[in-house]
């Protein structure tokens, strides 16, 4: 049986995975220009999750995150129209069940796959990130 980081770094791999979407000229289509999650935003939610206080009001807080757009918004698969924030809601999803139902090691858990999701972007060449 695989470990909970074994898994959430599979996870992160595939999202990862989607090359197309992390690159700065792919649009979705309601933005004429696409807004960039940068791997700062992906840290922070890491930092979020821990101080939820149950699995709940995180999940609604990325639904809130995917609602008012700044790239959560963005087509993860432009053919399914399945939006990156939705697409990560399902990932939170699975890592809750995986964590029994437990809220306390679900938030952990899911701190842990932003920080390896934070990490994975940066290996990306952190593109989108601002240069100073």
């Amino acid at each position: 049986m695989k470990s909970i980081n074994e898994t959430l770094i599979k996870y992160v791999n595939e999202i990862g995975s989607n090359e197309k979407f992390w690159k700065s000229e792919y649009k979705n289509t309601k933005n004429a220009v696409k807004d960039i999650i940068g791997s700062n935003n992906l840290r922070q939610l890491a930092v979020l999750a821990l101080n939820a206080d149950c699995y709940e009001e995180f999940k609604l807080f990325m639904q809130y995150k995917t609602a008012k757009g700044n790239g959560w918004d963005s087509y993860f698969d432009k053919e399914k129209k399945e939006r990156f924030g939705d697409v990560i809601i399902s990932y939170l999803d699975k890592i809750y069940e995986a964590s029994n139902k437990n809220d306390d090691e679900a938030l952990n858990n899911i701190s842990r796959f932003f920080g390896y999701l934070f990490w994975r972007k940066r290996v990306i060449g952190g593109k989108g990130e601002k240069s100073k």
